[in-house]
């Protein structure tokens, strides 16, 4: 399972910078292919659906959304809140970015994101994780064995 950050997400549904979605969509058309699950904490949900608003009308945003999260597996237990708040006073990282480090942790799966503040904090953490913007080549190698 994978870990992808909402920052990817945004990367491919909004071309703010043709690079940074051409690596996106790199990443996603590899999870598809390789058909590796995608894990995400519960409140992915939310930041998701935020985001989306932000950007689009609610009634594209709310469809956006239901079709994006039917895609996933979600994670929301009390076992989260807890790893996510022992993450956060170990490394300083983010609430939001503490959840997605925790399922990562949690389950054992690799995180992806294109928040270096994010990346570095899961790396303090011990998690496997990426910085999807330079190291698309590894995460390619890694979920290639």
């Amino acid at each position: 399972m994978i870990v992808v950050d909402t920052s990817i997400f945004i990367d491919q549904i909004f071309e703010y910078d043709p690079e940074r979605t051409a690596i996106a969509d790199g990443l996603f058309r590899l999870i598809e292919e390789r058909k590796i699950p995608l894990l995400q904490p519960d409140v992915f949900k939310i930041e998701f659906v935020g985001q989306m608003s932000r950007r689009l009308r609610r009634e594209e945003a709310l469809t956006l959304a239901e079709e994006v999260l039917g895609e996933m597996n979600f994670i929301g237990a009390p076992e989260l809140f807890e790893a996510a708040f022992s993450i956060a006073l170990e490394t300083g990282s983010r609430a939001i970015d503490s959840f997605y480090i925790a399922a990562a942790k949690l389950e054992n799966a690799m995180l992806i994101s294109n928040d270096r503040f994010q990346v570095d904090s899961a790396r303090k953490f011990g998690i496997e994780v990426y910085y999807l913007i330079e190291e698309l080549e590894q995460i390619e190698r890694r979920l290639a064995g």
